[in-house]
């Protein structure tokens, strides 16, 4: 009889249509460098700086799944690639096919700056669209020339004033890193040169420390993806149970679960009649 109770109860919570739904604040930008430097890597065998950020943007989207996404890369300029969403399926063919070394003709210069900039003027000029963003997630190897505290002096007051934490993961190795060359569109092994010298790209962890530091952020290493996406789910609000279509919020249907209960109770029962009969 117990079977039979719990096997209604769950088609009814079917049919009222149950999911989660998120509370807002679950918003974060990707903030991803495009520019020269992220062609790094020793050889062909291995993964560029800027395939070592994707992997990471995968992982953080695979672990958050109930949080909103968007990307904006940077090099010498700054561009959203895709606007704040929970598609993370669309978010994920971006990465793989729509972040590139070279989106721009200026990729052999890295404006860090501007792009912090950029990332506070959307929230203060488009609070409809990215008034609940609080975290950037930047992907960079920081490689910037000159006094950085001067130029990113003025970005970061924008971004506080913003309200605009920077969480930094830095791309890059210990020693400095090569560029490897490219010949018909192919890695090549052949690394470049500037007078005769390799160009070796340093992973810069003071100026991007300094960034997240100066913004209420935290500065992770690549090792560190784990207690990134740690950080990144302690600043959702604690999801609630919902059932009523009008409710705020991003949604995910939770119908499978009282299907799959459903299910167990009608197997129960069956199996309860089976060895009754049986000893009969």
């Amino acid at each position: 009889m117990t079977s039979i109770c719990v096997f209604i109860v769950a088609l009814t919570s079917i049919g009222a249509k149950p999911y989660i739904t998120y509370d807002e604040g679950g918003s974060f930008l990707f903030l991803v460098d495009v520019s020269r430097s992220m062609q790094a890597r020793h050889s062909c065998a291995e993964p560029t700086f800027l395939g070592r950020a994707k992997k990471i943007m995968r992982d953080t989207l695979k672990a958050v799944p109930e949080a909103r996404f968007g990307i904006v890369a940077f090099d010498r300029f700054a561009f959203p690639i895709t606007s704040l969403t929970d598609d993370h399926a669309y978010l994920g063919e971006v990465i793989e096919q729509g972040l590139y070394v070279g989106l721009t003709m200026e990729a052999t210069k890295t404006e860090l700056a501007n792009a912090l900039s950029l990332i506070a003027q959307k929230k203060q000029r488009l609070p409809e669209i990215f008034g609940q963003v609080r975290q950037v997630i930047l992907l960079s190897d920081g490689h910037i020339e000159g006094d950085y505290r001067r130029r990113l002096q003025g970005p970061i007051q924008q971004l506080q004033n913003a309200d605009i934490k920077i969480l930094v993961v830095g791309i890059g190795n210990q020693d400095d890193t090569p560029l490897t060359g490219v010949d018909r569109g192919q890695c090549s092994d052949q690394h470049i040169e500037v007078d005769g010298q390799k160009v070796m790209i340093p992973l810069r962890a003071d100026i991007l420390k300094f960034i997240a530091a100066e913004t209420g952020g935290q500065y992770f290493s690549e090792a560190e993806t784990e207690k990134l996406i740690r950080f990144v789910r302690a600043q959702l609000q604690r999801r609630t149970v919902q059932e009523v279509d009008s409710c705020p919020g991003q949604k995910r249907d939770i119908s499978w679960v009282f299907l799959s209960v459903a299910t167990l109770s009608l197997f129960g029962f069956l199996f309860v009649r089976a060895t009754a009969l049986s000893e009969k």
